[in-house]
């Protein structure tokens, strides 16, 4: 009878183990492990064809040595700072819209809202390279039709990146507004019937309790977005590529790290052991400014 129990005893202590057996392997195939190769190619010379060259660290020092990697990475900071603001106050509006009580079809306006994102990369390439035109684009001609002078969208380094801002904050803002009801939708009714009934206006509800208890969403959002701007690839790679097949746009000025990794590992250049180290030095800049972000954002709510 004992040993039928510590025999029970011990299935109950592996069952477990048992169970989250396959998220590791497949975590490990799928994830640790090509972490780990890329590290290793970062520390050599290859062109995916030749057997790799170790040269160890000489890969990282031409990388801190390389003006275009670290323009990209201001590219992408730039890109952030012109992004981020608005794109949380636009989500944030859209988001107080829908979930509000008097708002009619709201589950038809919130799949509309999520469309754009679901859009792909080469349908985004091919109707904003049309719509961006510089001599027949539809914008430059409405433009002019509005009394304005026609805009040099892809062959101006300004330009190009308005361009891409606006392009990225209309696809992405639909999604973040969806992080942004889902939280709207955990806060207690019963706050916003006392406040009404203490006579707070709509904005005062929404400066004093959706603001304050909508905090962990937004630092999630924030966060999230400041990862997802740093990785920034499709919106420039297929608006270029698609319309002048030109990397980095305008002198560069669209140029962003992930773009830079792909021309270099990828293109006809095929330096996959300094490709390797780029995308090894945006992961560092990636995971030291979102811990950064995220320490500041929750030692504010600590205060």
């Amino acid at each position: 009878m004992k040993k039928r129990y510590m025999s029970y005893r011990k299935k109950q202590q592996i069952a477990p183990y048992f169970f989250v057996t396959p998220y590791f392997l497949v975590f490990i195939m799928f994830s640790l492990f090509p972490i780990i190769y890329t590290f290793y190619i970062s520390l050599t010379n290859w062109t995916g064809i030749t057997k790799p060259d170790f040269v160890g660290i000489a890969n990282y020092l031409m990388l801190f040595k390389d003006k275009r990697f670290w323009h990209a990475l201001v590219n992408n900071l730039q890109f952030v700072v012109m992004i981020l603001p608005i794109q949380l106050s636009i989500s944030f509006l859209i988001a107080l819209l829908l979930n509000h009580k008097l708002m009619v079809w709201k589950k038809g306006f919130r799949i509309l809202s999520f469309l754009p994102y679901l859009t792909t990369p080469v349908a985004l390439g091919v109707i904003f390279g049309i719509l961006f035109d510089s001599h027949m684009g539809q914008i430059n001609v409405l433009l002019e039709q509005l009394g304005g002078s026609a805009i040099a969208w892809t062959t101006k380094p300004w330009p190009a990146k308005i361009m891409i801002v606006l392009i990225t904050i209309w696809r992405y803002a639909g999604y973040t507004s969806i992080l942004f009801m889902a939280g709207m939708t955990n806060i207690d009714p019963q706050l916003y019937e006392a406040s009404e009934i203490d006579g707070a206006s709509f904005w005062q509800q929404v400066r004093n309790i959706t603001i304050p208890l909508l905090r962990p969403i937004t630092v999630f959002v924030i966060v999230t977005n400041l990862i997802g701007n740093f990785q920034m690839f499709e919106e420039p790679y297929m608006i270029f590529t698609a319309t002048a097949n030109m990397v980095g746009g305008p002198d560069d000025s669209v140029l962003t790290g992930v773009w830079y990794f792909y021309d270099t590992a990828f293109s006809n250049q095929l330096r996959f052991g300094y490709g390797a180290a780029i995308g090894v030095g945006m992961f560092f800049v990636i995971a030291v400014l979102s811990l950064t972000a995220n320490k500041v954002m929750q030692k504010g709510e600590k205060k």
